[in-house]
């Protein structure tokens, strides 16, 4: 193995449907040809993003912003967040009058339903899932999605400090375990493999992106990446929408 790539998902490796451009598709395999492994690094869950691995042929990832951390399918890292956490939480945002999903590596469901759900959901044009209020208390959780508007977590934040709170959308927040983040997962895989040394590679857009860049060799932003995104990468390609894995995966003689 040459090395590794690291993708974010929205913005970066899909396009403005939320879909795997052909050309991208085509590009990660021409990748794996040439012996870099490439890598799913996002903040959704395994269990929302199989269409899209399948579409890509990626099946290795760091999900849930590092709580969980899959290689070749298989989970080699899993971080929960404790039952008595989550129940707190569920009584809280039901109180409040907010929505919110439990997450693990296998299904996910809302567990406090809200109008804002749609919202959410839509913004990365999928739909909300099955209610099913009392998931959590049979089940592991590794993520919760709480949905609300800023600056609703503001409040949960001093509530929840063992918690780390990221806003990737207007509309909601990924809630997970602190120390965790997709930079960790990138660590914690090396040193599964014993490849703390290999070339790494990372594209991103996003807030929930810059630890990941700063964790890896070659950091690379795209062309509709945040302003900070860019200040710390080595390389800007174009937009998502714009074939920007494709240029950059060309910048640096990867494909």
């Amino acid at each position: 193995m040459k090395g590794f790539v690291f993708f974010d998902l929205d913005g970066t490796l899909l396009n403005g449907e939320s879909k795997v451009d052909v050309a991208t598709a085509e590009a990660i395999q021409t990748l794996k040809g040439n012996g870099y492994e490439p890598f799913i690094a996002t903040g959704r869950s395994p269990a929302e993003t199989r269409d899209i691995m399948e579409s890509a042929n990626i099946h290795s990832g760091i999900f849930m912003n590092g709580q969980v951390v899959l290689y070749q399918e298989q989970i080699i890292y899993s971080s929960q967040i404790p039952t008595e956490t989550v129940e707190k939480f569920h009584q809280m945002v039901k109180e409040d009058g907010y929505g919110l999903t439990a997450y693990n590596h296998e299904r996910f469901y809302l567990v406090a339903s809200s109008e804002g759900a749609k919202d959410a959901y839509g913004f990365i044009h999928t739909n909300p899932p099955a209610l099913k209020e009392d998931f959590y208390k049979e089940n592991p959780v590794n993520m919760l999605l709480f949905i609300c508007l800023p600056p609703a977590e503001e409040k949960y934040k001093e509530a929840f400090p063992h918690l780390d709170f990221l806003r990737n959308t207007p509309y909601s927040v990924d809630v997970i375990t602190k120390g965790n983040s997709k930079a960790e997962g990138i660590k914690r895989f090396l040193e599964y493999l014993n490849q703390e040394d290999a070339k790494t590679f990372a594209f991103g857009d996003g807030p929930n992106d810059i630890e990941m860049l700063q964790a890896v060799q070659h950091p690379v932003a795209m062309g509709n990446a945040l302003p900070i995104l860019k200040e710390i990468a080595e390389f800007i390609t174009t937009d998502n929408t714009d074939n920007g894995i494709v240029n950059g995966l060309k910048h640096y003689g990867l494909i």
